[in-house]
């Protein structure tokens, strides 16, 4: 597991977004993180960016790090990423804490899978394309802030 701290935004809260990228292929992790270095300088995307290598690390990370996007590979080491989504239901449901969940590639077959069980999302390791993603990962981020804003207004609304 490793961080990087890229950006200058913060998510409303005082604190930047974190995006966590889980998966076991090294060549994958580096070039989402080349993407989010390049989105930082370009001043188009900022947050801080976490790793996993297998799905323990990326259960481990959700539950200590509580990132507002996950880029998670479905074949992994350890567990699979549908265990981690699994993980990752419970948790927030547990905490009331909304995340954006999205995996890297998946077959017709895992799309479907994975939307019925609770994913919102999908990224072509394959199309990974600056002014493709670059929009959509903002938009993944900002949802996400606003469901955590709604979520702590609706709590502080109920005391």
């Amino acid at each position: 597991m490793t961080e990087d701290n890229i950006g200058s935004s913060e998510n409303g809260t005082g604190a930047r977004p974190t995006v966590l990228i889980a998966d076991d292929n090294e060549q994958t992790r580096e070039l989402l993180k080349k993407f989010f270095e390049k989105a930082n300088k370009r001043g188009d995307l900022a947050c801080d960016v976490i790793e996993a290598t297998n799905g323990d690390e990326a259960i481990q990370m959700l539950d200590i790090a509580q990132p507002e996007l996950i880029l998670c590979d479905i074949s992994m080491p350890e567990r699979d990423g549908f265990e981690v989504l699994n993980h990752f239901n419970a948790f927030s449901k547990e905490n009331n804490l909304f995340c954006f969940f999205a995996f890297l590639s998946a077959s017709s077959e895992e799309k479907k899978r994975a939307f019925n069980s609770g994913a919102m999302g999908f990224l072509s390791k394959e199309d990974i394309n600056y002014f493709i993603i670059t929009p959509l990962l903002n938009s993944w981020l900002r949802l996400a802030k606003l469901e955590r804003e709604m979520s702590t207004w609706e709590a502080a609304k109920n005391e």
